[in-house]
């Protein structure tokens, strides 16, 4: 009786220890998936098509779009573009709400426009109403454009 007691212990016990485990691995697995799946970057491309600069949508809440000047400093710099003329010091922001990403038209004038993923239509972009992004996505702020990757 005594060993039947042991063995069901030793059972009990191991059971225990192997949930445990699988509980700290399934943690740890849907921490790296949360991470990556909450990874975007901007990728702003130059008129050739090229990568000019590229940008981490991570712990940050906003990021500004458009033209810095000595009393306003923006995130993404349009200042040296050949569009510069028709983009505002603030065309446009990206904003995070809880691990969601949006593009929010700032500018009373200038062009922001969305073409999603797949998609053919780039959509014009209504002021001061966010708009989901995600990987795939392209920006236009004016003829510039951003891909999210």
């Amino acid at each position: 009786m005594a060993d039947q007691n042991g063995v069901i212990l030793f059972l009990v016990i191991s059971v225990i220890a192997l949930w445990g485990i699988v509980m700290v691995l399934a943690a740890v697995y849907l921490a790296a998936f949360l991470k990556r799946r909450g990874q975007l970057k901007a990728v702003v491309l130059d008129g050739e098509g090229e990568v000019r600069d590229a940008y981490e949508l991570g712990r940050q809440r906003e990021l500004l779009i458009g033209k810095s000047t000595p009393a306003n400093l923006v995130n993404i710099d349009f200042s040296d573009s050949a569009y510069a003329g028709s983009i505002e010091e603030e065309q446009a922001s990206f904003t995070r709400y809880g691990t969601c990403w949006y593009i929010c038209a700032k500018g009373a004038k200038g062009m922001v426009g969305l073409r999603q993923k797949g998609g053919e239509t780039v959509y014009k972009l209504r002021r001061n109403i966010p708009y989901r992004i995600q990987k795939g996505d392209i920006v236009y702020i004016s003829y510039e454009k951003i891909i999210i990757r």
